[in-house]
């Protein structure tokens, strides 16, 4: 038994060990470096709970949390609700695999394009100029339209379309493969019975994926609340703070303001939080 585990633990060393360096090392790191004053003139110097006094003293924290709350939220009910119509379209109504593949394929580009060049065609949509792709087609329809800086005037919802066209793809290519699962004589059985199409959704597809539909809203849960690289690249946050949220902020505090120590004290809490 102990050569077992000794002959497993060897295949498994690589893979602990590239683990142990890129993400237990940089943990422990930054859990360390939270209790630092840490800032541009790389001195360490104990700070005790000073940085985590400092967010909740910090007047902004407050609106943060809301913005980050209120985006992964937003955003989660969409993906689901969006996810959940895509799978049951192209798996249950529409039969044809070749039809349904391509749709699948199409929705998966936002999520396979790189962020920096999906984020430059959004700001390129939504250019506030009459050269913005939205403001130009609006304005062929309407020549007394004036141009919008979309940006600016609906930076929240901008944010959450740009996340949610990312999401799609993952959570609908899950909840396609779960629907194909179910047996297809429990359909068989509905109809014989009398059951229509929602009644069929109802009792049948959403109870049998139940457990698919909670692991996408945790996994999606989870992105959104450590990955802030679009609304990094759109509003940066702004105007102002109204698209700030927690990771970006913690960003922000460390690599833009060089408050080391304060920004690994942000980056703490949303561990706790994960």
């Amino acid at each position: 038994m102990k050569n077992k585990n000794l002959q497993a633990y060897s295949f498994l060393s690589p893979f602990i060990v590239l683990v142990s360096i890129f993400y237990i090392a940089p943990a422990l790191l930054t859990i360390v470096m939270s209790f630092t004053s840490l800032d541009a003139a790389f001195i360490w110097e104990y700070a005790g709970f000073s940085n985590y006094k400092r967010i909740f003293m910090d007047p902004t924290t407050l609106t943060i949390v809301k913005n980050t709350v209120l985006y992964i939220g937003v955003s989660i009910a969409i993906v689901l609700v969006l996810d959940l119509f895509i799978a049951i379209m192209t798996t249950y109504f529409i039969k044809s695999d070749g039809w349904a593949s391509l749709f699948k394929s199409i929705i998966m580009i936002p999520m396979i394009t790189p962020s920096v060049v999906y984020s430059v065609l959004w700001i390129w949509f939504l250019d506030a100029s009459e050269n913005g792709f939205i403001n130009s087609l609006l304005h062929s329809i309407d020549n007394s339209f004036t141009p919008i800086n979309w940006i600016a005037e609906y930076p929240f919802l901008v944010i959450v379309i740009v996340q949610v066209m990312v999401s799609l793809a993952y959570g609908s290519i899950i909840f396609s493969s779960a629907i194909r699962s179910i047996p297809e004589n429990l359909f068989k059985v509905a109809r014989v019975d009398g059951a229509g199409e929602i009644e069929i959704i109802k009792t049948i597809i959403l109870p049998n994926i139940s457990g698919h539909i909670k692991f996408i809203a945790m996994w999606e849960t989870l992105g959104l609340m450590t990955n802030y690289i679009n609304i990094l690249l759109i509003t940066n946050g702004g105007p102002l703070i109204r698209t700030e949220v927690w990771a970006l902020n913690a960003y922000h505090k460390a690599f833009i303001n060089q408050h080391y120590g304060y920004g690994a004290a942000l980056s703490v809490m949303l561990i706790l939080v994960v």
